[in-house]
């Protein structure tokens, strides 16, 4: 049941990730629209801070995690 559970948690972090990378430029303009209207003045600085490039690097992190998760858990006995 436990194995079960784990490989369904990597699977959506594989998921997440893919969708991070593939979606990207969407993603980095709802962050800098949320951090404008959250933080004011202060959040227009921010809101130039988040690039597509991060979230790709982002989503690959999530994507290797997910995977690895995976594979522990299949490849312990």
């Amino acid at each position: 049941m436990e194995k079960i559970l784990v490989v369904v948690a990597g699977g959506i972090g594989v998921i997440i990730g893919v969708l991070m990378i593939t979606h990207r430029a969407s993603l980095a303009k709802l962050m800098s629209g949320a951090q404008r209207s959250t933080f004011g003045t202060v959040g227009d600085r921010v809101a130039a801070r988040p690039s597509q490039g991060m979230l790709a690097v982002v989503g690959a992190g999530a994507i290797l995690i997910g995977a690895a998760i995976i594979v522990l858990v299949l490849t312990r006995a």
